[in-house]
């Protein structure tokens, strides 16, 4: 079994990082709508591992599909992990749940609200990248900057994005240990640390715990701002 997660690294790793999304799911099912719509807006970013590999890491890829086409099965299986807990993490964490916020989102508003959002990431990392930034910090930049504009139109938006960024950081670290324990020295051999910080917390690359922290940041101001809603203490009011 050991063989078989150091073989298949980057599905191995995609697949503990859906574990937090899942048990919160199972202890908060109001919660799955929430991630069942927060989702489909994480599967195109699956395409920009061309970005990340080979120059940030080079895992293993099923079918060899990261050669060969720039990105796998285990991006997707990733990106939507990651945005199902990010963007969860703080309801969960804080006994919240969300309602309506006036004035009423439909549903070209909230596609215009997201396509804006994401439009000021991916422009946003398109210009780091083209100055020479690593992807990696351009990828935090962009997420930071878009979640800073969430919460700049919806100031309401601002501290539960920071806690949110603050508990998604620290899931993001323990799932990196426990990845780091089936699979010894992972961070040294995929990884590129050499070419970046060299920093490491407990095994970690810093890199790896800024980008949890930060997509957290983003994701749970990005889905309230989007669809219209507000955050409540869960005894109080629950999301229809």
């Amino acid at each position: 079994m050991l063989d078989f997660f150091q073989t298949w690294n980057f599905l191995t790793l995609a697949l503990l990082f859906a574990l937090p999304g899942v048990l919160v799911l199972v202890v908060r099912p109001d919660l799955r709508t929430v991630a069942a719509r927060i989702v489909p807006f994480s599967l195109p970013f699956a395409f920009t591992e061309s970005l990340f590999y080979p120059s940030y890491w080079e895992p293993a890829f099923l079918f060899d599909l990261g050669r060969r086409i720039g990105f796998g099965i285990e991006d997707f299986v990733f990106v939507a992990a990651l945005a199902a807990f990010s963007t969860i993490i703080y309801p969960a964490c804080c006994n919240r749940a969300y309602a309506s916020h006036a004035p009423a989102t439909g549903r070209a508003c909230a596609a215009v609200r997201a396509l804006m959002l994401l439009a000021v990431a991916g422009a946003l990392l398109a210009v780091l990248w083209a100055a020479g930034i690593a992807v990696i910090y351009g990828a935090c930049m962009a997420m930071f900057v878009s979640g800073l504009a969430a919460a700049a139109l919806r100031r309401d938006l601002f501290v539960p994005a920071l806690i949110g960024g603050v508990c998604a950081g620290a899931v993001y670290f323990v799932v990196c240990c426990a990845a780091d324990l089936i699979m010894p020295g992972i961070f040294q051999t995929v990884w590129h640390t050499e070419k970046f910080l060299g920093v490491f917390v407990l095994g970690v690359p810093l890199e790896e715990l800024i980008y949890g922290g930060v997509a957290g940041f983003a994701a749970t101001s990005f889905y309230p701002y989007v669809f219209g809603l507000r955050f409540v203490r869960r005894n109080v009011e629950r999301h229809a």
